[in-house]
C-alpha cells in the first residue's frame, strides 16, 4: 500500500470523503453482464479451505505474504469471513487467509484509466470493496471509471459503473453505467462505494466542474443505487459523500471553490462548506452544520462517525463523552463499545447509552496511554511502546499481550497490516 501515514491509515476503514435521476431500463440492460466494459469475470472459484473461527482472536500465526503485484494499482482491501478482498486497477481478487492462496479473479477490463489532460493525477486515496446481501448470496460491490475517447463529432467522454462480484465464485453479477454528473465532468480520481445497507448503496464521484463559468474548484456528485433494479434512485450533485450509517449517507455540501486532498478531505478559503446528512432512501436532508472550512468524514459505525470529534450519524450533534484531542479515530466493536484515540486519550464509550466506560490519558501516573489500532466483538488491540496489548471493550483493563499480527483490519478468522500480511487467527 503506498499510503503510510496514521491519519491515511484509518481513511481506510472509513472510505475516504470524498434531484432525482433514474438509469433508463435501455442503459441498465446495455450496461449489465456482458454489455459492459470488463464484464468478463474469473473461473469457478475452489472453496477457500476451512479455517477455524476465534471470536474474538487473541493470537495470530506466522505473517502469509499474498501474492499481490506491487506494480498495479491497489485500492484496498476487506475482510468477509476466511476471505480477504483485493480491488485494484485491474481486478477485483480473493485470497483465503488460512493459507494466503489466491481464490480467483475478477479482471476489471475497462478500456483506459485516465483521461491524460492533466497526466497522472496523484490519488492516494484507499477504497475497500464493500458487501451487500441480495438473494441469499453475497455480493462485492465497487465503483470504477472508463475513458472513451471521442472520434468524428463524438466528444471523449468518462463513464462510471457500479459492478457486484459474486463473493464465492468471483463472476460478475451485473454492472450498471450511472448517470452523468450535471454540469461536471468525471475526474480522473477513482469513484468509491461508500456503503450499503437495506439493498441500496451509496456511490461518490468526484468531478471537476465544466470550462464554461468555471474557478478551477472540485467538486462531487453521489448517487443512491437500488441493488435488486439496478436503477439509481437519487443523485445529488455538488455533495461528496463518505460515509453510510444507519440510513444516512454522510458528507460535504461543496461551494465553487472547494478543493479535495485524500489525506484530510474536503477544503474552502471561502468557509461554505456544509457538513450533512442526506437520507439514504431519497435523498432527503436530514441535518447540516454550515460555515466550514474543511470537512472530513471518517467511518465508524454502530450509529456514529467522526468529523472533527465523534458524532451522531442520525443528528450530526457531537457525542458529549468523546475525547477532544488532535487526529481522533474511533472504532466500532461491532457489538456495544465506541473506543476513540486520540494522541492524548483513549476512552471507551457504551454505544447505546453514551455513558463513558473508561479512559486512559498520557499524564495516568499507572498506565501507559495505549495507541489503539481497532477494536472487535469486546476487544481493543493496541500497543503500548512496544508491547502490544488486548484491552477488555468494556472496562479497558489489560485482557493479555499479543504479538505478531495486525488489527489494521481484523475479523474471527485473521488480522490483516496494511501492506496486506495476513495473519490467520490462532487462538
Amino acid at each position: 500500500m503506498r499510503a503510510t501515514h496514521r491519519h491515511v491509515i484509518h481513511l481506510a476503514l472509513a472510505a475516504v470523503l470524498t434531484g432525482l435521476v433514474g438509469c433508463s431500463a435501455d442503459a441498465s440492460e446495455k450496461d449489465a453482464g456482458a454489455g459492459a466494459p470488463g464484464a468478463s469475470s474469473g473461473a469457478e472459484a475452489p472453496a477457500p479451505e476451512k479455517a477455524k473461527a476465534f471470536d474474538p482472536p487473541v493470537k495470530f500465526g506466522k505473517e502469509i505474504a499474498l501474492p499481490v503485484d506491487e506494480d498495479i494499482k491497489d485500492w484496498g482491501f476487506a475482510l468477509n469471513g476466511p476471505t480477504l478482498y483485493h480491488r485494484t486497477s485491474a481486478a477485483l481478487d480473493a485470497y483465503d487467509t488460512h493459507t494466503g492462496r489466491k481464490l480467483w479473479s475478477s479482471p476489471l477490463g475497462r478500456k483506459d484509466w485516465y483521461t491524460g489532460k492533466e497526466g497522472q493525477p496523484s490519488d492516494d486515496q484507499t477504497i475497500p470493496p464493500v458487501f451487500a446481501r441480495q438473494d441469499g448470496r453475497t455480493g462485492v460491490l465497487f465503483a470504477y471509471a472508463d475513458y472513451t475517447k471521442g472520434s468524428g463529432t463524438e466528444r471523449d467522454r468518462t463513464d462510471v459503473y457500479l459492478r457486484s462480484v459474486d463473493a464465492d465464485s468471483g463472476k460478475v453479477s451485473w454492472t450498471v453505467r450511472l448517470p452523468a454528473p450535471k454540469g461536471a465532468t468525471v475526474s480522473d480520481l477513482e469513484p468509491a462505494v461508500i456503503g450499503a445497507e437495506g439493498g441500496t448503496a451509496a456511490v461518490r464521484v468526484l468531478t471537476s466542474p465544466d470550462e464554461s463559468g468555471s474557478d478551477g474548484g472540485q467538486s462531487a456528485t453521489t448517487y443512491a443505487v437500488d441493488l435488486k433494479s439496478h436503477q439509481v434512485t437519487w443523485q445529488e450533485d455538488g455533495f461528496a459523500g463518505g460515509v453510510l450509517d444507519s440510513g444516512i449517507v454522510i458528507g460535504a455540501r461543496l461551494g465553487e471553490g472547494a478543493s479535495f486532498q485524500a489525506i484530510d478531505g474536503w477544503h474552502s478559503r471561502e468557509g461554505d462548506l456544509v457538513l450533512a446528512g442526506l437520507a439514504l432512501t431519497d435523498g432527503s436532508p436530514r441535518w447540516k452544520t454550515e460555515g466550514h472550512r474543511g470537512v472530513e468524514v471518517e467511518q465508524v459505525g454502530g450509529g456514529f462517525f467522526v468529523a472533527g470529534s465523534l458524532r451522531d450519524s442520525r443528528t450530526g450533534e457531537l457525542v458529549p463523552g468523546a475525547p477532544d484531542g488532535s487526529f481522533i479515530h474511533c472504532f466500532d466493536d461491532r457489538r456495544s463499545v465506541i473506543v476513540c484515540d486520540t494522541k492524548e486519550t483513549a476512552r471507551g464509550i457504551d454505544a447505546r447509552t453514551r455513558k463513558v466506560l473508561w479512559t486512559v490519558s498520557e499524564d495516568d501516573p499507572a498506565r501507559k496511554k495505549p495507541d489503539v489500532q481497532n477494536a472487535f466483538h469486546g476487544a481493543v488491540y493496541a500497543s503500548a511502546d512496544a508491547d502490544g496489548v488486548i484491552l477488555d471493550a468494556r472496562t479497558g483493563k489489560d485482557r493479555s499481550l499479543w504479538a505478531g499480527g495486525s488489527a489494521y483490519v481484523i475479523n474471527e478468522y485473521a488480522g490483516v497490516d496494511i501492506d496486506l500480511s495476513v495473519y490467520p487467527a490462532t487462538g
